[in-house]
C-alpha cells in the first residue's frame, strides 16, 4: 500500500535539518540575505521543488537555517556560562568577552552580520534569529551572571538579563564597528584597552 497523501517519509525531519545546514555557507556571503531559493537549491545540491517540498518557501529555508545555528553555538555558549567562572569576578568577566570577542572574529560576527541582514523588518526571520544565534548568547551570559550572583558577588536585586545586556551589547556594538562596518579603517579602537575598562565599570556598578 503506499503512503498516504500528504504525509512524510520517516526521514524527514534529518533530511530537512540537514538541507538547512548545507545552505548556511551561503547566507554567510556578504550577499547572503539576497539570495535566491534557486540559489539556495543549488547550494544544498537538490532541486527547487525538493525546497519547496521541505520548506515551502525562500523564507522558510532561511528560518530553518537560522534555527539550525541554535545547535552550532550550543558548544561556544555553554563555555561562555560555566567555564573559568571559579575566578574573581573581573577576571571571569574579562575572560568571557575576550573569549566572546574571539570567536567574533573567528566567524560569529559573521553569523550575526547575516542574521540581522536577513531577519531584520521581518515577521519570521528576525525571530528565528533572535531564537537560533541571538538569544542564546544572551543568555550565556545570564547564566554567568547568575553563577556570580549566587555567589554573592553581583548585586542580588540586580536583574541578571538586564545585567547580561549591560555586559555584552556594547562589546557587540564594539566589534560590529570594528569589523563588519570597517571602523578600523576610519577610527580604529584598542580592543583590549576597551574589554579591560568596560569590565572595571561594570563590576563597579553591579556589584554588591
Amino acid at each position: 500500500m503506499g503512503r498516504p497523501t500528504g504525509s512524510r517519509n520517516a526521514d524527514y525531519v534529518e533530511k530537512r535539518k540537514s538541507l538547512a545546514m548545507a545552505v548556511m555557507g551561503c547566507l554567510l556571503k556578504p550577499d547572503g540575505h539576497r539570495v535566491s531559493l534557486r540559489e539556495l537549491a543549488q547550494t544544498a545540491e537538490v532541486s527547487v521543488p525538493t525546497m519547496r517540498h521541505y520548506f515551502g518557501d525562500r523564507d522558510g529555508v532561511i528560518q530553518a537555517a537560522l534555527e539550525a545555528m541554535k545547535d552550532i553555538g550550543a558548544y561556544h555558549n555553554d563555555r561562555a556560562a560555566q567555564q573559568h567562572t571559579d575566578l574573581p569576578l573581573e577576571e571571569s568577566l574579562h575572560w568571557v568577552l575576550k573569549e566572546f570577542a574571539t570567536g567574533w572574529l573567528r566567524g560569529v560576527g559573521q553569523i550575526v552580520t547575516a542574521g540581522i541582514l536577513v531577519g531584520a523588518n521581518s515577521d519570521h526571520l528576525g525571530p528565528a534569529f533572535i531564537d537560533g544565534t541571538l538569544e542564546p548568547t544572551l543568555q550565556a551570559f545570564e547564566r554567568r551572571i547568575l553563577h556570580h550572583q549566587g555567589l554573592g558577588q553581583i548585586d542580588p536585586k540586580a536583574d541578571a538579563r538586564n545585567a547580561s545586556l549591560a555586559l555584552v551589547c556594547p562589546v557587540i556594538l564594539g566589534l560590529l564597528h570594528q569589523q563588519q562596518l570597517r571602523g578600523a579603517t576610519c577610527r580604529e579602537l584598542d580592543l583590549d584597552a576597551f574589554l579591560e575598562e568596560h569590565v572595571r565599570r561594570f563590576v563597579r556598578g553591579w556589584k554588591t
